[in-house]
């Protein structure tokens, strides 16, 4: 074969293959504009389900938190009307200054005189705030009944004895702390 045969062939040759290097080449440009387009899809659906779920997620979140702030809320309100109402009632089982020389053993006396009054008065108090009230407060006020219903029983005529004196000045002490305990916990809950 001559040159100039040799070189016919190669130019055929190397028409072919470009020709078919052009095709191969146009064909994977158009196949790889397909994928990437799918694959764009794809993540775009992917990200688009993350960020309803986040979306989602939010909402509940929200939701539970106004669930939560509208339950301490009416906690709150109940614990605020339980402390107003002790202090109330505590302030009522307090004797009147009923002259100027009164001393602190007479105003015992004169709450010994109200012990079944007061035991009613507790126990009916406790009946209605006993869900809102701590254990300590509640203890308190039970041990504070206690206190009334057992010494109710030693007041058998005007003359107060020294136990029920006694009893009365423990069952004051008894109701100064578990207001005490009421107060602080409506005060810790308003100033969080």
């Amino acid at each position: 074969m001559e040159l100039k045969e040799l070189l016919e062939i190669a130019g055929v040759t190397l028409g072919a293959l470009g020709g078919g290097a052009a095709i191969i080449f146009g064909f994977s440009s158009w196949l790889g504009k397909i994928w990437a387009y799918r694959l764009m899809e794809k993540e775009k659906a992917e990200h688009y389900r993350e960020l309803e779920s986040l979306r989602n997620k939010l909402t509940q979140d929200t939701e539970s938190y106004k669930v939560k702030l509208k339950k301490s809320e009416f906690i709150f309100e109940k614990e605020y009307e339980a402390a107003s109402e002790l202090v109330s009632l505590k302030r009522s089982f307090l004797p009147t200054y009923s002259h100027p020389n009164m001393c602190w053993n007479e105003a015992c006396d004169e709450v010994a005189h109200n012990f079944h009054k007061i035991e009613t008065a507790l126990s009916s108090y406790l009946s209605k705030h006993g869900a809102v009230l701590s254990k300590e407060t509640k203890d308190l006020l039970s041990y504070s009944i206690g206190i009334a219903g057992e010494s109710k029983f030693d007041i058998t005529n005007p003359d107060v004895p020294t136990e029920a004196s006694a009893a009365a000045d423990k069952l004051l002490k008894k109701l100064d702390e578990a207001e005490e305990c009421l107060l602080n916990q409506v005060h810790s809950q308003s100033s969080s």
